[in-house]
Protein backbone atom coordinates (compact mmCIF):
# COMPACT_ATOMS: atom_id res chain seq x y z
CA UNK A 1 0.00 0.00 0.00
CA UNK A 2 2.77 2.18 1.16
CA UNK A 3 4.99 1.58 -2.24
CA UNK A 4 1.65 2.44 -4.42
CA UNK A 5 0.99 5.53 -2.78
CA UNK A 6 4.88 6.65 -3.22
CA UNK A 7 4.50 5.58 -6.48
CA UNK A 8 1.74 7.98 -7.19
CA UNK A 9 3.63 10.64 -5.62
CA UNK A 10 6.54 10.40 -7.23
CA UNK A 11 5.27 12.54 -10.36
CA UNK A 12 3.59 15.22 -8.17
CA UNK A 13 7.03 15.32 -6.31
CA UNK A 14 9.41 15.40 -9.49
CA UNK A 15 6.75 18.30 -10.81
CA UNK A 16 7.17 20.65 -7.40
CA UNK A 17 10.74 19.42 -7.26
CA UNK A 18 11.94 21.09 -10.81
CA UNK A 19 9.60 24.18 -9.97
CA UNK A 20 11.32 24.97 -7.18
CA UNK A 21 14.66 24.31 -8.51
CA UNK A 22 13.94 26.57 -11.30
CA UNK A 23 12.48 29.58 -9.05
CA UNK A 24 15.65 29.12 -7.17
CA UNK A 25 17.95 29.31 -10.27
CA UNK A 26 16.43 32.25 -11.15
CA UNK A 27 16.33 33.90 -7.67
CA UNK A 28 19.61 33.04 -7.58
CA UNK A 29 21.38 34.96 -10.78
CA UNK A 30 18.75 37.80 -10.17
CA UNK A 31 17.85 38.77 -6.57
CA UNK A 32 20.31 36.62 -3.96
CA UNK A 33 23.52 38.30 -2.96
CA UNK A 34 26.76 36.95 -3.33
CA UNK A 35 27.60 34.44 -0.64
CA UNK A 36 29.61 36.03 1.75
CA UNK A 37 30.66 33.25 3.94
CA UNK A 38 32.38 31.78 0.87
CA UNK A 39 34.89 34.39 1.24
CA UNK A 40 38.44 33.37 2.40
CA UNK A 41 39.26 35.29 5.81
CA UNK A 42 42.80 35.75 4.67
CA UNK A 43 45.08 35.35 1.10
CA UNK A 44 45.91 32.07 0.74
CA UNK A 45 48.45 30.22 -1.58
CA UNK A 46 46.04 27.27 -3.36
CA UNK A 47 47.89 25.31 -5.83
CA UNK A 48 50.97 27.27 -6.00
CA UNK A 49 49.04 30.71 -6.40
CA UNK A 50 48.05 33.30 -4.15
CA UNK A 51 44.44 33.78 -3.99
CA UNK A 52 43.08 36.89 -2.48
CA UNK A 53 39.56 37.77 -0.38
CA UNK A 54 37.17 38.83 -3.53
CA UNK A 55 33.58 37.70 -4.18
CA UNK A 56 32.39 36.74 -8.21
CA UNK A 57 29.36 36.02 -9.77
CA UNK A 58 30.30 32.36 -9.23
CA UNK A 59 29.57 32.22 -5.60
CA UNK A 60 25.94 31.80 -6.57
CA UNK A 61 26.95 28.69 -7.93
CA UNK A 62 26.62 27.72 -4.05
CA UNK A 63 22.79 27.80 -4.03
CA UNK A 64 22.51 25.14 -6.32
CA UNK A 65 25.90 22.94 -5.51
CA UNK A 66 25.04 22.85 -1.56
CA UNK A 67 21.67 21.42 -2.28
CA UNK A 68 22.99 18.91 -4.94
CA UNK A 69 25.69 17.62 -2.36
CA UNK A 70 23.32 17.61 0.54
CA UNK A 71 21.14 15.41 -1.77
CA UNK A 72 24.01 13.18 -2.63
CA UNK A 73 24.67 12.19 1.11
CA UNK A 74 20.44 11.56 1.70
CA UNK A 75 20.99 8.80 -0.97
CA UNK A 76 24.00 7.70 0.42
CA UNK A 77 22.47 7.25 3.62
CA UNK A 78 19.37 5.34 2.30
CA UNK A 79 21.57 3.26 0.16
CA UNK A 80 23.71 2.22 3.50
CA UNK A 81 20.12 1.42 5.57
CA UNK A 82 19.17 -0.64 3.03
CA UNK A 83 22.34 -2.53 2.67
CA UNK A 84 22.08 -3.28 6.04
CA UNK A 85 19.23 -4.86 6.66
CA UNK A 86 20.16 -6.62 3.26
CA UNK A 87 22.98 -8.38 5.54
CA UNK A 88 20.00 -8.78 8.21
CA UNK A 89 17.19 -10.46 6.32
CA UNK A 90 18.91 -11.86 3.16
CA UNK A 91 15.59 -10.16 1.44
CA UNK A 92 16.73 -9.11 -2.45
CA UNK A 93 14.41 -6.48 -2.05
CA UNK A 94 16.83 -4.30 0.69
CA UNK A 95 19.60 -5.25 -1.90
CA UNK A 96 17.65 -3.86 -4.90
CA UNK A 97 16.94 -0.43 -3.02
CA UNK A 98 20.29 -0.37 -2.00
CA UNK A 99 21.56 -0.67 -5.58
CA UNK A 100 19.12 1.88 -6.74
CA UNK A 101 20.02 4.14 -4.42
CA UNK A 102 23.32 3.88 -4.84
CA UNK A 103 22.73 4.62 -8.53
CA UNK A 104 21.40 7.60 -7.36
CA UNK A 105 23.68 9.12 -5.41
CA UNK A 106 26.30 8.37 -7.96
CA UNK A 107 24.22 10.80 -10.07
CA UNK A 108 24.60 13.63 -7.47
CA UNK A 109 27.86 13.20 -7.05
CA UNK A 110 29.05 13.63 -10.08
CA UNK A 111 26.81 16.89 -10.32
CA UNK A 112 28.57 18.12 -7.11
CA UNK A 113 31.99 17.24 -8.52
CA UNK A 114 31.10 19.61 -11.36
CA UNK A 115 29.75 22.32 -10.04
CA UNK A 116 32.53 22.36 -7.37
CA UNK A 117 35.39 22.55 -9.76
CA UNK A 118 33.74 25.37 -11.89
CA UNK A 119 33.61 27.00 -8.37
CA UNK A 120 36.88 26.57 -7.79
CA UNK A 121 38.07 27.46 -11.60
CA UNK A 122 36.45 30.83 -10.84
CA UNK A 123 37.57 31.35 -7.41
CA UNK A 124 40.52 29.99 -6.89
CA UNK A 125 41.87 29.84 -10.50
CA UNK A 126 42.56 26.29 -10.58
CA UNK A 127 39.80 23.19 -11.62
CA UNK A 128 41.57 21.22 -8.78
CA UNK A 129 43.25 21.58 -5.07
CA UNK A 130 44.26 18.26 -3.12
CA UNK A 131 42.28 20.39 -0.53
CA UNK A 132 40.86 17.83 2.67
CA UNK A 133 36.79 18.34 1.40
CA UNK A 134 37.50 18.19 -2.61
CA UNK A 135 39.87 14.98 -1.51
CA UNK A 136 37.56 13.08 0.37
CA UNK A 137 34.74 14.10 -1.50
CA UNK A 138 36.81 12.30 -4.82
CA UNK A 139 37.65 9.22 -2.40
CA UNK A 140 33.96 8.89 -1.84
CA UNK A 141 32.97 9.14 -5.66
CA UNK A 142 35.68 6.65 -6.38
CA UNK A 143 34.51 4.37 -3.83
CA UNK A 144 30.84 4.49 -5.42
CA UNK A 145 32.26 3.51 -8.92
CA UNK A 146 33.90 0.91 -7.19
CA UNK A 147 30.58 -0.56 -6.06
CA UNK A 148 29.40 -1.02 -9.43
CA UNK A 149 32.02 -2.66 -10.44
CA UNK A 150 32.63 -5.09 -7.68
CA UNK A 151 28.67 -5.86 -8.72
CA UNK A 152 29.32 -6.20 -12.03
CA UNK A 153 32.47 -8.18 -11.72
CA UNK A 154 30.50 -10.95 -9.67
CA UNK A 155 28.36 -13.40 -12.02
CA UNK A 156 26.76 -15.20 -9.08
CA UNK A 157 23.75 -12.84 -8.00
CA UNK A 158 23.85 -13.86 -3.54
CA UNK A 159 27.58 -13.22 -4.01
CA UNK A 160 27.19 -9.72 -5.60
CA UNK A 161 24.37 -8.58 -2.99
CA UNK A 162 26.09 -9.81 -0.43
CA UNK A 163 30.03 -8.18 -1.13
CA UNK A 164 28.08 -5.22 -2.84
CA UNK A 165 26.14 -4.60 0.60
CA UNK A 166 29.22 -4.53 2.86
CA UNK A 167 31.15 -2.45 0.62
CA UNK A 168 28.16 0.01 0.16
CA UNK A 169 28.50 0.11 3.88
CA UNK A 170 32.57 0.83 3.79
CA UNK A 171 31.59 3.83 1.57
CA UNK A 172 29.19 5.40 3.58
CA UNK A 173 32.00 5.72 6.21
CA UNK A 174 33.32 8.41 4.12
CA UNK A 175 30.05 10.15 3.77
CA UNK A 176 30.16 11.74 7.32
CA UNK A 177 33.97 12.54 7.16
CA UNK A 178 33.52 14.31 4.30
CA UNK A 179 30.90 16.56 5.53
CA UNK A 180 32.65 17.25 8.64
CA UNK A 181 36.05 17.22 7.75
CA UNK A 182 36.19 21.35 7.20
CA UNK A 183 35.57 21.34 10.79
CA UNK A 184 38.32 18.74 11.92
CA UNK A 185 41.02 20.47 9.85
CA UNK A 186 41.60 24.06 10.42
CA UNK A 187 43.86 24.42 7.66
CA UNK A 188 41.11 23.56 5.04
CA UNK A 189 40.38 26.48 2.87
CA UNK A 190 37.04 25.09 1.74
CA UNK A 191 33.92 27.35 2.86
CA UNK A 192 32.00 26.21 5.69
CA UNK A 193 28.51 26.68 5.05
CA UNK A 194 26.55 25.48 8.02
CA UNK A 195 27.93 26.94 10.64
CA UNK A 196 26.72 27.78 14.41
CA UNK A 197 28.21 31.13 14.82
CA UNK A 198 26.65 32.67 12.23
CA UNK A 199 23.35 32.26 10.47
CA UNK A 200 21.87 32.92 6.73
CA UNK A 201 19.73 36.27 5.84
CA UNK A 202 16.82 35.65 4.68
CA UNK A 203 17.80 36.77 1.07
CA UNK A 204 20.07 34.15 0.82
CA UNK A 205 17.98 31.41 3.09
CA UNK A 206 14.93 31.12 0.88
CA UNK A 207 16.82 30.26 -2.20
CA UNK A 208 19.41 27.95 -0.47
CA UNK A 209 16.11 26.62 0.96
CA UNK A 210 14.06 26.23 -2.28
CA UNK A 211 16.83 24.10 -3.91
CA UNK A 212 17.53 22.05 -1.20
CA UNK A 213 13.95 21.10 -1.17
CA UNK A 214 13.92 20.58 -5.15
CA UNK A 215 16.98 18.75 -5.18
CA UNK A 216 16.21 16.28 -2.40
CA UNK A 217 11.90 15.38 -3.63
CA UNK A 218 14.12 15.16 -7.10
CA UNK A 219 16.28 12.77 -5.53
CA UNK A 220 13.49 11.24 -4.37
CA UNK A 221 11.58 10.84 -7.37
CA UNK A 222 14.74 9.43 -9.31
CA UNK A 223 14.69 6.57 -6.85
CA UNK A 224 11.59 5.76 -7.23
CA UNK A 225 11.53 5.55 -10.88
CA UNK A 226 14.72 3.79 -11.09
CA UNK A 227 14.02 1.32 -8.54
CA UNK A 228 10.61 0.72 -10.59
CA UNK A 229 12.53 0.01 -13.81
CA UNK A 230 15.20 -2.17 -11.37
CA UNK A 231 12.35 -4.35 -9.60
CA UNK A 232 10.93 -4.96 -13.65
CA UNK A 233 14.29 -5.55 -14.63
CA UNK A 234 14.55 -8.12 -11.96
CA UNK A 235 11.53 -9.75 -12.15
CA UNK A 236 12.32 -10.05 -16.40
CA UNK A 237 15.56 -11.83 -15.48
CA UNK A 238 13.54 -14.29 -13.19
CA UNK A 239 11.07 -14.86 -15.56
CA UNK A 240 14.33 -15.95 -18.38
CA UNK A 241 15.63 -18.21 -15.24
CA UNK A 242 12.42 -20.25 -14.91
CA UNK A 243 11.41 -20.42 -18.57
CA UNK A 244 15.31 -21.79 -19.35
CA UNK A 245 15.00 -24.36 -16.54
CA UNK A 246 11.43 -25.12 -18.16
CA UNK A 247 12.65 -25.31 -21.58
CA UNK A 248 16.04 -28.18 -20.03
CA UNK A 249 13.24 -30.10 -18.33
CA UNK A 250 10.55 -30.20 -21.25
CA UNK A 251 13.85 -30.78 -23.67
CA UNK A 252 14.75 -33.89 -20.94
CA UNK A 253 11.07 -35.56 -20.84
CA UNK A 254 11.22 -34.98 -24.92
CA UNK A 255 14.21 -36.77 -25.00
CA UNK A 256 13.24 -39.40 -22.43
CA UNK A 257 10.00 -40.39 -24.71
CA UNK A 258 11.59 -40.37 -27.94
CA UNK A 259 13.76 -42.63 -26.56
CA UNK A 260 11.00 -45.04 -25.08
CA UNK A 261 9.09 -45.23 -28.09
CA UNK A 262 12.84 -46.24 -30.01
CA UNK A 263 13.11 -49.08 -27.12
CA UNK A 264 9.33 -50.16 -27.97
CA UNK A 265 10.20 -49.94 -31.91
CA UNK A 266 13.23 -51.97 -31.62
CA UNK A 267 11.30 -54.44 -29.39
CA UNK A 268 8.62 -55.04 -31.99
CA UNK A 269 11.06 -55.74 -34.74
CA UNK A 270 12.76 -58.34 -32.61
CA UNK A 271 9.41 -60.05 -31.88
CA UNK A 272 8.59 -60.04 -35.98
CA UNK A 273 11.96 -60.15 -37.75
CA UNK A 274 14.33 -63.15 -37.41
CA UNK A 275 16.79 -61.08 -39.17
CA UNK A 276 16.76 -58.15 -36.76
CA UNK A 277 17.39 -60.46 -33.72
CA UNK A 278 20.04 -62.15 -35.63
CA UNK A 279 21.63 -58.95 -36.75
CA UNK A 280 21.17 -58.18 -32.81
CA UNK A 281 22.52 -61.46 -31.59
CA UNK A 282 25.80 -60.71 -33.76
CA UNK A 283 26.07 -56.91 -31.83
CA UNK A 284 26.35 -58.80 -29.13
CA UNK A 285 29.23 -61.57 -29.46
CA UNK A 286 30.90 -59.03 -31.41
CA UNK A 287 31.00 -56.92 -27.78
CA UNK A 288 31.90 -59.58 -26.28
CA UNK A 289 34.59 -60.81 -28.40
CA UNK A 290 35.74 -57.36 -28.00
CA UNK A 291 36.38 -57.93 -24.20
CA UNK A 292 37.61 -61.22 -24.98
CA UNK A 293 40.85 -59.31 -26.88
CA UNK A 294 41.33 -57.06 -24.78
CA UNK A 295 41.37 -59.73 -21.89
CA UNK A 296 43.89 -62.05 -23.93
CA UNK A 297 46.55 -58.90 -24.67
CA UNK A 298 46.51 -58.19 -20.77
CA UNK A 299 47.09 -61.71 -20.02
CA UNK A 300 49.94 -62.32 -22.86
CA UNK A 301 51.55 -59.26 -20.71
CA UNK A 302 51.59 -61.50 -17.60
CA UNK A 303 55.24 -63.22 -18.83
CA UNK A 304 57.09 -60.06 -19.19
CA UNK A 305 55.05 -57.36 -16.68
CA UNK A 306 54.90 -59.01 -13.27
CA UNK A 307 52.61 -55.76 -12.13
CA UNK A 308 49.63 -56.41 -14.95
CA UNK A 309 49.09 -59.92 -13.49
CA UNK A 310 46.42 -59.42 -11.09
CA UNK A 311 45.15 -56.44 -13.49
CA UNK A 312 44.60 -59.24 -16.27
CA UNK A 313 43.45 -61.79 -13.91
CA UNK A 314 40.84 -59.33 -12.83
CA UNK A 315 39.82 -58.23 -16.53
CA UNK A 316 39.81 -62.03 -17.95
CA UNK A 317 37.23 -62.95 -14.95
CA UNK A 318 35.41 -59.82 -15.88
CA UNK A 319 35.30 -60.66 -19.51
CA UNK A 320 34.24 -63.83 -19.03
CA UNK A 321 31.53 -62.97 -16.54
CA UNK A 322 30.25 -60.33 -19.36
CA UNK A 323 30.21 -63.07 -22.27
CA UNK A 324 28.34 -65.22 -19.78
CA UNK A 325 25.64 -62.79 -19.22
CA UNK A 326 25.51 -61.63 -22.34
CA UNK A 327 24.63 -65.05 -23.86
CA UNK A 328 21.98 -65.81 -20.60
CA UNK A 329 20.39 -62.86 -21.20
CA UNK A 330 16.98 -63.48 -23.82
CA UNK A 331 17.33 -60.49 -26.70
CA UNK A 332 14.99 -61.97 -28.27
CA UNK A 333 11.86 -64.18 -27.85
CA UNK A 334 12.43 -67.54 -28.75
CA UNK A 335 10.27 -69.06 -31.75
CA UNK A 336 8.87 -72.10 -29.19
CA UNK A 337 7.45 -68.84 -27.40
Amino acid sequence: MREKLADRLVPVLLAIGAVLTAIDVVWTFTVAPLVQGARLSEPAIIAGQVVTTKLLLSQKIFYLHVPVAVASFAAMVVAAFFAARFLATKDRAHDRASRTAMQVTLVFIIATMISGDVWTRFEWGVWWVWEPRLTTYFILMLLVIGYFILRNALDDPERSARFGAVFCIIAFIDAPISFFITRLVPSSVHPVVFRTDSGLPPAMLIPFLLGLFGMCMIAFALYRYALRVNTAADEVEELKERLEELDASAQRAAADEALERLQAQAAALVATDPVADRVIDGVVDSAAGSVADSATGFVADRATDPVADPTADCITDSAADSAAHAGDVPLTPSKED
